[in-house]
């Protein structure tokens, strides 16, 4: 993983390359970004987009933040919806590791 941007304006996040995805050679992939706003945080993260069937499970307490179809706001957290959140990281950078998933 690559880290693009990682400051006031936000933390962004790729899959090094060369990877393959969707048939296509790509130098790098994102993966994920957080964003500070005024009123929430976004996290937009893109392997729940690429592959919405490995995400089917998420708990109900997490899929209520997601408000398009990569993008969660958070308003305030507590452990369990930080578990929850660590856990889909951890699943997308599993697909991503592994060049056959993508």
């Amino acid at each position: 993983m690559e880290v693009i941007q990682d400051g006031p304006a936000g933390y962004v996040l790729h899959i090094s390359g060369p990877i393959e995805f969707a048939g296509r050679n790509l130098p790098n992939l994102f993966f994920a970004a957080i964003k500070e706003g005024k009123n929430d945080t976004a996290l937009h993260f893109f392997p729940i987009y690429s592959h919405p069937q490995r995400f089917a499970d998420l708990p109900a307490t997490l899929r209520k933040k997601q408000t398009g179809k990569s993008c969660f706001h958070f308003k305030a957290t507590d452990a369990e919806l930080l578990d929850a959140v660590a856990s889909m990281l951890a699943r997308g950078r599993e697909i991503y590791s592994d060049p056959a998933k993508t």
